[in-house]
């Protein structure tokens, strides 16, 4: 008897140190940010350990569906050192040799979940829409305050000055956009010189907050007065979706 009650014990604190493990950051847009042994940059799940003592992990699952919450396990021997940090892949190739996940991350944002050997959970982040080279995570490590952050895997997270823009869908014109994250602003470049009409809608609101026309080979569009937020930089039918942090 006393032997089953210390191996319980053991097992609670076991669980109890576990429950201080968080999906501490995700990337599901790296363009060349970070690459795996094959050479590759995929997206990433970063675990946190914000005990003071080793963790085992074996067993354990992540998974994005709330559904099927024992989606990845684990793999036995995996641990995680008091206040380090665990980088998983997450490309769909679960048998790889390093860590990787049997499901892909979505950009358009979602829910994942950190689950006990037992299926009960552990920790759950949702993020928000991702944007190329941009983390969402728990500012500072382990806290339950999250947001857009710059990518820090394998290391403490950070906020920063964060300007970035993506396409939705595919282009219909010849402009080509560059940001430059120091001054807030989008240099815009027109080669054949058409014309096109600029806007700068606010993406809660949709209110359109400034409008041009484009005519020459290249036009600046700042952002600097604008609060932190989202915005959608559209230039003719194109429509650009900018985060300003």
């Amino acid at each position: 008897m006393k032997g089953f009650i210390t191996i319980l014990f053991t097992l609670f604190l076991g669980f109890s140190s576990a429950q201080d493990v968080f999906i501490n950051e995700v990337l599901t847009q790296n363009k060349g940010l970070l690459k795996s042994e094959d050479g590759k940059s995929y997206d990433y799940i970063e675990l946190y350990n914000a005990s003071s003592k080793t963790v085992d992990l074996s067993g354990f699952f992540l998974s994005d569906d709330k559904d099927t919450l024992k989606m990845y396990p684990i793999p036995s021997g995996t641990a995680i050192g008091p206040k380090n940090h665990l980088l998983f892949w997450a490309n769909g190739n679960g048998n790889s040799k390093e860590l990787n996940t049997n499901f892909k991350l979505n950009q358009k944002g979602e829910s994942i979940y950190l689950s006990f050997p037992n299926g009960t959970l552990c920790h759950k982040l949702k993020y928000k829409r991702q944007f190329t080279n941009v983390a969402f995570g728990l500012l500072p490590d382990g806290s339950t305050s999250n947001d857009y952050q710059i990518p820090t895997p394998n290391s403490a997270n950070k906020t920063g000055r964060i300007f970035a823009g993506d396409l939705k869908g595919k282009t219909t014109n010849e402009v080509s956009i560059t940001l430059n994250k120091n001054s807030f602003s989008v240099l815009l470049k027109n080669p054949d010189s058409k014309t096109y009409l600029v806007k700068i809608e606010d993406n809660k609101t949709d209110k359109i907050l400034y409008r041009t026309k484009l005519e020459n080979t290249s036009a600046t569009i700042h952002f600097a007065t604008y609060p932190a937020g989202k915005y959608n930089l559209i230039i003719g039918k194109d429509r650009y979706r900018i985060l300003k942090k």
